[in-house]
């Protein structure tokens, strides 16, 4: 019995030294878990560290084994220990080893793997911005996306697209990023959305962010006041889509008045300040030089951030009311829809000589683009700037300290459903990696208005240096002061005040021949035709009249029950919304209604009336006795409306020279009475902005 007792004693004591062993092997485990939980977030350091442990080992554990102390205690050791501890540790070594060497092939597997495998979808993030700074834009997010290259896959893709103006933005965003409310019920579930819902926004300054509505109250409201019937709703916080968050300013471009070479010749001097005191000192500065400004050309408010803050400048730079001045600032043979369209139009007339009675009022960013012949936004591609046309059009920057500075703003827009943690860590990078390449390398200043030096041998950026080389020091000043533009609102009251109210009626023809494909440009006639009017009903004042009809042999244009038409009142950010939301709605339908039927049928509204009928043209067949008729039009019709004019916008095949389209502007007296344009390739927004000011 003692022999046993004391046999259990002496096992105990025999086997005491393992639960002590377990002691360190289970901190070191613990120790070991913590430190690959960092090393596992990457796969190459996970198998740096594998191959890199495994291979200590390997090389440890061979000069150990060779060193005669180590071999003379092995074999003590093995002496003294029972053949099953031995038997154990050399099990336990081996699967150690083993477990390495699988280790290090998984990994090695897998490191193949991931470089030979396909690459995931790169998660695409969706940026808005004006259409002067999509050219720098552009070329940033390429190299934000060559940078997020991870084993020779993109993380990210960034799109960058232009706004349609400050005006659409409001609208865009109100209405949760759709071009209208629907025109009712049958019509919400094709509703027609500008485009992705942006991830972020850069406007052109922090004022044009203030004027976007993003208070959560009223937010609330207009959600459930245009997005009820859109399948929207408030979130729980009583708020709506979009959600903004304000990240800083990227850089700064302040706005300039820019002279062509030979003008700028004669008003050029070495002893003058290169920032004037005012726009007004400026301007005489430049009289006072014998250049004769016949206009300052400034693109379209309503549809240019740039020229909406630049207006109240000029105004106030020249004696006389705001009207006087709007007419000077925007010459009807130089209306554009924004300073990139401007641009390219001195880049395609520049065969000929460049108007020297002409000033430009553009940022100094895009004037900076167009002289160091880079591609302008959509609108134009990249040219040589040292060639003979376009060093003659090179055009020469001009300061004034009531300029204002653009700030560009990164904004953040969150939408319900797609604010993933994902995508809000993908806007942060971007944001971050903005830091590290700020847009100072693409033509801006800093944000304290300050022209950054050009790092020594980098020909891949733009700097704005490379311009103050071109134009020197004394015209473009190192430094400028940051005035921010003034409150959005005031500005467009201010130009609704400053410009000629008009009084338009709008016809679509809605045949079922404008389902057609479009001659000029591709898509269908009445889609392509109700673009261009929504973009014309856009770019309206509020003290303005606008009203819309439709026509066809089953669409009566006086008839107010036929849907469509919008009887005619003032162009009200509501009023507006219900003509683009039946543009968008309407569908072809029923033969040809003859044009002159049609124009007879039109509800003219009160004042000088201007109707404008949108056709794709009719055939002679279409209008029998049109001899007679078109004398009814010269005749009984205009002494009922003397004061109409009808302008006649072809979609194509029909030209102005067709029958019965030449017939009836003929009739109507060309010129003041009646006119015949048709629509181009060119932009809708661009191609109304010149038919509007034809008509102001």
């Amino acid at each position: 019995m003692t022999d046993s007792g004391g046999g259990g004693s002496g096992g105990g004591k025999g086997t005491a030294p393992w639960p002590l062993a377990l002691i360190p092997g289970v901190s070191s485990g613990v120790i070991v878990t913590v430190a690959m939980k960092y090393v596992y977030a990457f796969a190459w350091l996970r198998t740096l560290v594998t191959a890199a442990v495994t291979l200590l080992a390997i090389v440890l554990l061979g000069w150990l084994v060779t060193r005669p102390p180590v071999i003379d205690a092995v074999r003590r050791i093995s002496g003294s220990l029972p053949k099953k501890g031995v038997t154990v540790v050399a099990g336990g070594a081996a699967g150690a080893s083993l477990m390495a060497l699988v280790l290090l092939a998984g990994s090695g597997v897998q490191w193949l793997a991931e470089r030979t495998g396909p690459c995931e979808q790169p998660l695409e993030l969706r940026v808005l911005t004006t259409p002067e700074t999509l050219t720098p834009l552009r070329a940033a997010a390429a190299e934000f996306e060559n940078d997020s290259e991870d084993r020779g896959c993109r993380q990210y893709s960034v799109i960058v697209v232009p706004q349609a103006g400050p005006v659409t933005l409001y609208d865009g965003f109100r209405l949760l990023w759709r071009r209208s409310a629907p025109a009712d019920a049958r019509h919400a579930d094709g509703e027609e959305l500008f485009g992705p819902q942006p991830d972020i926004w850069i406007p052109a300054s922090t004022a044009e962010y203030d004027f976007i509505p993003k208070d959560p109250g009223r937010a609330a409201s207009v959600g459930r006041a245009a997005g009820t019937a859109a399948g929207t709703t408030a979130g729980a916080d009583g708020t709506v889509d979009p959600r903004f968050r304000h990240r800083g300013s990227l850089g700064s471009s302040p706005l300039v008045l820019a002279l062509f070479t030979g003008a700028h010749e004669s008003v050029a001097d070495p002893i003058a300040a290169p920032i004037a005191p005012s726009t007004a000192d400026l301007l005489n500065r430049v009289e006072d030089a014998g250049v004769r400004l016949r206009a300052i050309a400034r693109p379209v408010p309503e549809t240019s951030s740039a020229a909406l803050a630049v207006t109240p400048a000029l105004y106030d730079a020249r004696p006389g009311g705001d009207a006087e001045d709007e007419r000077f600032a925007e010459p009807a043979d130089l209306v554009a829809p924004d300073a990139v369209s401007l641009l390219c139009r001195f880049r395609e007339r520049a065969a000929a000589r460049p108007p020297d009675d002409i000033a430009v009022a553009v940022p100094e960013q895009v004037l900076h683009d167009y002289d160091m012949g880079r591609p302008l936004g959509d609108r134009c591609g990249a040219v040589d700037p040292g060639a003979a046309p376009y060093a003659e059009w090179r055009l020469h920057p001009y300061y004034a300290t009531d300029l204002p500075t653009l700030d560009y703003p990164f904004i953040q827009v969150r939408w319900r459903g797609q604010d993933t943690r994902e995508r809000d860590a993908a806007v942060t990078a971007f944001r971050r990696w903005l830091d590290g390449h700020p847009l100072t390398l693409q033509g801006f200043r800093d944000d304290r208005g300050v022209v950054p030096p050009g790092r020594e041998g980098d020909t891949r950026h733009f700097y704005l240096s490379r311009l103050q080389g071109m134009v020197g020091n004394r015209v473009m000043p190192p430094a400028v002061g940051v005035t921010p533009p003034e409150d959005v609102q005031e500005t467009l009251d201010r130009i609704g005040a400053a410009r000629p109210r008009i009084s338009v009626s709008l016809m679509l023809d809605v045949s079922g021949s404008m389902g057609g494909a479009a001659r000029a440009r591709g898509g269908a006639r009445l889609a392509r035709g109700a673009s261009f009017l929504r973009s014309l009903v856009s770019q309206l004042q509020s003290n303005d009249r606008a009203g819309l009809q439709v026509s066809s042999s089953t669409a009566s244009p006086g008839d107010p029950d036929t849907f469509g038409n919008v009887p005619q009142d003032a162009a009200s950010p509501d009023h507006k919304n219900a003509i683009t939301s039946r543009l968008q709605a309407v569908a072809s339908d029923g033969a040809d209604r003859p044009l002159i039927d049609a124009i007879a049928a039109a509800d003219l509204g009160p004042g000088r009336p201007n109707l404008i009928l949108v056709t794709d043209g009719q055939s002679p067949a279409t209008n029998p006795r049109l001899a007679s008729r078109a004398g009814w039009l010269s005749g009984e019709f205009r002494e009922r409306h003397p004061d109409l004019r009808l302008t006649i916008v072809l979609t194509g095949p029909a030209t102005c020279g067709s029958s019965p389209v030449e017939e009836i502007v003929d009739a109507l007296a060309p010129g003041d009475g009646a006119d015949c344009v048709t629509l181009t390739g060119a932009p809708e927004a661009e191609q109304a902005a010149e038919l509007l000011s034809d008509l102001r």
